[in-house]
């Protein structure tokens, strides 16, 4: 009987110790899955992508990294595409010539809404040659407008502008500046 009670006690043990790591191993499954319902759908480095109509190249973007998120199995509420390593747009009237560019040390787009968020150090440049700089931006490609609400530096040929929130289409060819609050000229008759 004692051989018995010790046979039950040794089984009762390594049972406990096996289901013990086995649900540590669980454990980890479990994380992992987590894990991957997170994961982007697609990844990619070093990456050009190219957007066209009727064969012609309208807009170019180039990016370090790209991840792209769906709804489903995502930390995000929509489907988007994120940049977070930088971007650089280029908007062509006619490839290779350059309408606008835009670039900026994290970007995201919206894949319902159409719209492009660019954040850190964004600049923009017309093809007039006048530049952009501010750190958030928008870019509604359905309205054709680009926006900030933040502080935002314009230089053109014959003057620094500084002022707060902007407005422009989406070439940045039609541009305001909602509140100024600086302006510096080069123009030695003002």
């Amino acid at each position: 009987m004692r051989i018995y009670r010790t046979l039950f006690g040794k089984s009762i043990i390594t049972l406990s110790v096996v289901m013990l790591f086995s649900c540590k191993n669980d454990m980890k499954n479990i994380v992992k899955i987590s894990e991957i319902e997170t994961m982007p759908e697609l990844s990619g480095r070093n990456m050009f992508l190219s957007e066209t109509e009727f064969g012609n190249r309208t807009i170019s973007v180039f990016t370090p990294k790209l991840l792209k998120y769906s709804q489903e199995n995502s930390k995000y509420d929509s489907p988007r595409t994120i940049f977070p390593q930088g971007i650089e747009v280029v908007h062509f009237s006619e490839y290779p010539d350059t309408l606008s560019m835009i670039r900026a040390d994290y970007a995201s787009l919206f894949e319902e809404t159409q719209k492009w968020e660019a954040k850190g150090n964004v600049k923009a440049q017309n093809s007039k040659g006048e530049i952009l700089q501010t750190e958030f931006l928008i870019w509604d490609q359905k309205r054709g407008v680009i926006y900030s609400n933040q502080q935002v530096k314009i230089t053109t040929a014959e003057d620094i502008i500084f002022g707060h929130g902007f407005r422009s289409d989406d070439n940045f060819e039609n541009w305001e500046i909602q509140h100024v609050t600086g302006v510096f000229s080069f123009n030695e008759d003002n």
